[in-house]
């Protein structure tokens, strides 16, 4: 019987260190360029579960007595300063009717995710009743002119830009008028902004879409599930494909980010990364932005349908003349396989 304790402590101390070191690595996926490491991008998909693991293996390993807690316990005061872009408990609400409101949501071509069926109509009156001054759209595609014809739409937004490219139109709605607009083919994926005039302040506002994982779920789980089921060859084409996306996002967002960089003007960026916050794409586009969700949001803010709905892979990033007063996601809200990111904003007033 003693034996078999020496054994467990021991598996528990190399599965401790193990996990530690995991954690630590997950965090190189924010620094480090896809095109020569990466493999640390796939650590930094799994950063809030290997995050609980060790939270877990402290307990345990405290509760044993065993002094590789403490390791574990290094692990997590390092990791912990990177957890709050998973997970927030304060939050805030927008209590000044001064707040300008924007949404950014990726419609999947306005079709339901699970039916196919156009959902034109109960996109248009989710917008319509949200009353945002902004919209960012993306999956919008070129046939897509639905909303433009929407004669309550297009009272209510008569300026829009939009381009079509390569993951979908980008389109971007506003209630105010624009002093400027341009679409750029970047490495594949299409960057619009809009230099929207919001009471007399010039307000930046871009719009992304970067390079899809072509990841499917469904089909993935019914080829596991398949008599003939190849679990080698899945796996193996999975991670090829999060490979390859992982780089080219890295192309992406370095010529996004130079591209953010000569704004002279306040900045928002809204969008579908296609990664999650431990991510270089995450880091390399909000550089020294503030990420709307830790300003102001709470909770766990998933904003994708799929992938048992934990993956925040949509974005609001603001810069520092910008102040976020709420953030919300639209949970209720399942047109598309993403959910509407909502955040009120306010300008703030130049020293």
């Amino acid at each position: 019987m003693k034996n078999i304790a020496k054994i467990f402590l021991l598996l528990l101390k190399i599965i401790a260190i193990l996990i530690a070191a995991m954690l630590l690595l997950s965090i190189l996926a924010c620094y480090t360029s896809p095109v020569r490491y990466w493999i640390f991008q796939l650590l930094g998909l799994f950063f809030p579960i290997i995050f609980i693991i060790n939270v877990l293996i402290v307990i345990i390993l405290f509760a044993v007595k065993s002094k590789i807690a403490y390791v574990n316990l290094a692990a997590l005061a390092i990791s912990v300063f990177f957890a709050g872009r998973f997970f927030q408990f304060s939050g805030s609400k927008a209590d000044d009717e001064n707040t300008v409101k924007i949404i950014s949501y990726n419609v999947h071509d306005f079709k339901n995710i699970d039916s196919y069926k156009a959902t034109y109509n109960e996109i248009a009156d989710f917008l319509l009743a949200e009353n945002a001054d902004i919209i960012c759209m993306q999956e919008y595609a070129a046939s897509n002119t639905e909303l433009i014809k929407y004669k309550k739409f297009q009272k209510l937004y008569q300026q829009y830009k939009y381009m079509y490219g390569n993951y979908g139109g980008q389109k971007i709605f506003s209630k105010y008028p624009f002093e400027n607009t341009q679409s750029l083919n970047l490495a594949g994926t299409y960057l619009v902004f809009a230099d929207i005039n919001i009471n007399g302040k010039i307000v930046r506002t871009y719009s992304c879409h970067l390079q899809s994982t072509n990841f499917n779920p469904d089909g993935t789980q019914k080829r596991l599930t398949s008599q003939n089921a190849n679990y080698k060859n899945e796996l193996k084409n999975v991670v090829r494909n999060l490979r390859n996306a992982f780089i080219k996002r890295s192309k992406q967002v370095e010529l996004i980010a130079a591209e953010i960089s000569r704004s002279t003007y306040p900045t928002i960026i809204c969008g579908d990364f296609n990664d999650t916050p431990m991510s270089y794409s995450y880091q390399k586009i909000k550089g020294k932005m503030n990420d709307a969700f830790i300003e102001a949001g709470s909770g766990i803010s998933n904003t994708y349908k799929k992938l048992f709905s934990f993956l925040r892979i949509d974005y609001i990033f603001i810069d520092k003349n910008i102040s976020a007063q709420e953030y919300t996601v639209a949970r209720k809200i399942k047109y598309s396989d993403h959910y509407p990111v909502i955040v009120k904003f306010k300008i703030n007033d130049e020293k």
